[in-house]
C-alpha cells in the first residue's frame, strides 16, 4: 500500500512531502530512504516496493528544496537554511509516523549520494535509534569543499543566497561525465541509458542548486569529515558502504575505502564495504540493479532482530 502525507519540518514548518509504502502482511521493520541531490523520492518507489513485498515498511521524503518539499516551484535548490542543520533534523519528522506505528520494530536507514552526508551527520549525535545503515554512492572527502564553500559564501554576500551560478554548478558537478565514454548528458549516473534519459527529462531532476543549496552541500561534506562533534553511543551499529567502481562521486576506489575506514576510526566496529564492477553512481538504478536490491535486502534481513 502506498500513501502520501505532508509533514511539517520541526525547524521552520516547511511542508515536507512524504511517501510511505506499507506491506500487505506482517511488518518486520521500518526503512527510511534518504535520497540524493537534485532528485526526488519517487525515483526510489520501485526499490521501496521491493522491500515492502519482503515485509519492510518504507518511508521517503523529498528533501527541503527538492521535489514537492518547497513553498513554490521556483524554490527548487533552495534549502531555507544556511547551516546544513534543518535537512538533518527533518529526518526524524519524516520517519516519526511509521516509527510510532511500529514502535518495537528495528529501524534502518538507506541513504544515497548527498543523502549519505545527511545520514552521516545524523548519526553523529543520534545513532542509538538505528539498527543498520546503508550508504550508497557516498560522497568522498573532497579537499576542495572548504575553499569552495568560502567562495560560495563570498558570492552569497555579493549576489544573494537565491542566486543560481552556472560557474559554481560546473565547479562542483560539471566534471562527472568527463572520464566516462559517450555523449549522453549525465551518463555518470548509470550505464542504463533509459534511466539517464528519464532523469534528464524529469522536471524535478537535475536542477542546479542555488548558492544556498551548494553552501549546504559543502557544509555537509565539511561536517561529516570533521572529527569534532561525534557522540557515538551505538558503536555496534552495522554500516554498509556500497558503490559502483565507475562512480566519480566516491573519488576513487581508494577514497571509497578511506570513507569506510574513517567511520571505523571514529569508533564503529562493524563497517563493511562493497564495490560493484561496471556500475556507476546510481547502483539502485543500474542494469544489474536486482543484485544490489538483493544485497541490501540481505544486509537488512541479517540485522533484523
Amino acid at each position: 500500500m502506498e500513501r502520501y502525507r505532508t509533514v511539517r519540518s520541526p525547524s521552520d514548518q516547511l511542508p515536507l512531502d512524504v511517501l510511505e509504502v506499507i506491506p500487505d502482511g506482517e511488518v518486520k521493520g521500518v526503512i527510511q530512504i534518504v535520497h540524493g541531490m537534485q532528485e526526488h523520492k519517487e525515483r526510489y518507489l520501485r526499490f521501496m516496493q521491493f522491500l515492502s513485498q519482503r515485509g519492510y515498511a518504507c518511508v521517503a521524503a523529498d528533501h527541503r528544496g527538492h521535489g514537492k518539499s518547497v513553498h513554490q516551484p521556483e524554490d527548487l535548490g533552495y534549502f531555507y537554511d544556511g547551516n546544513a542543520e534543518m535537512i538533518v533534523d527533518d529526518l526524524d519528522a519524516v520517519a516519526a509516523h511509521l516509527r510510532l506505528e511500529y514502535p518495537h520494530l528495528p529501524f534502518f536507514m538507506i541513504a544515497h549520494s548527498m543523502g549519505t552526508l545527511v545520514a552521516r551527520k545524523y548519526i553523529k549525535t543520534r545513532d542509538t535509534g538505528l539498527a543498520g545503515l546503508i550508504l550508497s554512492g557516498p560522497v568522498w572527502e573532497n579537499p576542495a569543499a572548504k575553499p569552495g564553500r568560502r567562495l560560495v559564501d563570498l558570492l552569497i554576500r555579493i549576489r544573494g543566497d537565491r542566486c543560481i551560478s552556472p560557474s559554481i554548478a560546473k565547479m562542483i558537478e560539471g566534471s562527472f561525465d568527463k572520464n566516462i565514454e559517450g555523449t549522453q548528458k549525465n551518463r555518470w549516473l548509470s550505464t542504463d541509458e533509459k534511466i539517464v534519459d528519464e532523469f534528464n527529462s524529469d522536471p524535478l531532476c537535475g536542477n542546479p542548486f542555488t548558492l544556498n543549496g551548494y553552501r549546504n552541500l559543502l557544509l555537509l561534506i565539511e561536517d561529516v569529515y570533521s572529527d569534532e562533534g561525534w557522540q557515538i553511543k551505538n558503536p555496534r551499529l552495522p554500516i554498509l558502504f556500497a558503490a559502483g567502481e565507475e562512480d566519480p562521486v566516491i573519488g576513487s576506489p581508494d577514497e571509497f575505502a578511506k570513507q569506510a575506514d574513517s567511520l571505523k576510526q571514529k569508533g564503529y566496529a562493524y563497517v563493511a564495504k562493497k564495490l560493484y564492477p561496471h556500475m556507476r553512481h546510481e547502483i539502485l538504478n543500474e542494469v544489474q540493479r536486482t543484485h544490489v536490491y538483493e544485497d541490501f535486502y540481505n544486509f537488512i534481513q541479517e540485522h533484523t532482530v
